[in-house]
């Protein structure tokens, strides 16, 4: 490894059989030699045995992570960075609990930790929590796979803080269905799932308060969950414009969103 001082060269990347980075503590360019294991060490030499099943459980946690996506499709426009990575990580972490089965062969137990994903975010800059400041709560009845949000009053600039500037908002909200999942199963991100067509308030206006509501979300043909599936409940709010007098139009890369709870 060598340290580059030449500060004209500020460069990054792979150059030839060479790399060239930076630390975090330190400012300057590291250059060193590529190298290390090729792919067909890798997928067949012994001595990767145990790299071979870090790497099938962090695939089964990306396809977990996927089926999360798919649970909260309707909100997940909402984002404001990419929160694929934490959330691949969320589900490492999940399969990582699982102490009954060998390192390779460890599922994504969703149903027995569906808690840690209660209150997930979308957003870094504007979390859901500080734009509607008072709890939205919700229940669940697996026997239907539905859901009843009881959304607040919201008084802008008491307890609805809109950060975006544009005249209109409104609250939307989502189910979908999450199946357990990993090595030892025929879990994939292209499960069967319901995801209904999100359920959206009307249109207000800015300095419009919001009158506090009660709203069921259930699929078009009811479904009772089975032990090995969680219902996702996702809510966020979207922020419009005035196209005509009669037309409004959503705003994008405007608005938070997060999943509400699980069951």
């Amino acid at each position: 490894m060598a340290i580059m001082n030449n500060k004209m060269l500020d460069i990054s990347g792979g150059l030839g059989s060479f790399s060239f980075y930076k630390r975090r503590d330190s400012d300057k360019v590291i250059l060193r030699t590529k190298g290390g294991a090729t792919r067909k060490q890798i997928q067949k030499s012994p001595k990767f045995a145990l790299t071979r099943l870090n790497n099938e459980e962090f695939g089964d946690a990306a396809r977990g992570g996927c089926g999360i996506r798919l649970a909260i499709f309707h909100i997940r426009h909402l984002a404001d960075y990419n929160f694929t990575p934490p959330m691949n990580a969320l589900c490492r972490s999940i399969m990582k609990m699982d102490t009954t089965r060998e390192l390779g062969m460890r599922r994504l137990e969703f149903s027995e930790y569906r808690h840690l994903l209660d209150g997930f975010n979308l957003n870094k800059r504007h979390p859901f929590n500080n734009v509607v400041k008072p709890p939205v709560y919700c229940t669940i009845d697996r026997n239907t796979s539905s859901a009843t949000v009881q959304l607040p009053e919201l008084t802008p600039g008491i307890n609805l803080s809109l950060p975006w500037q544009y005249p209109m908002y409104r609250i939307i909200m989502s189910i979908g269905i999450l199946s357990d999942g990993g090595a030892d199963s025929d879990y994939a991100a292209s499960r069967p799932m319901l995801i209904n067509q999100p359920v959206t308030t009307a249109w207000r206006l800015a300095a419009q308060a919001y009158k506090a509501e009660t709203i069921v979300l259930q699929p078009e043909t009811l479904k009772k969950l089975s032990a090995d599936e969680t219902l996702v409940v996702s809510i966020g709010i979207e922020m419009g414009t005035l196209i005509s007098d009669a037309v409004i139009e959503r705003v994008k890369r405007a608005g938070s969103g997060k999943i509400l709870i699980t069951g």
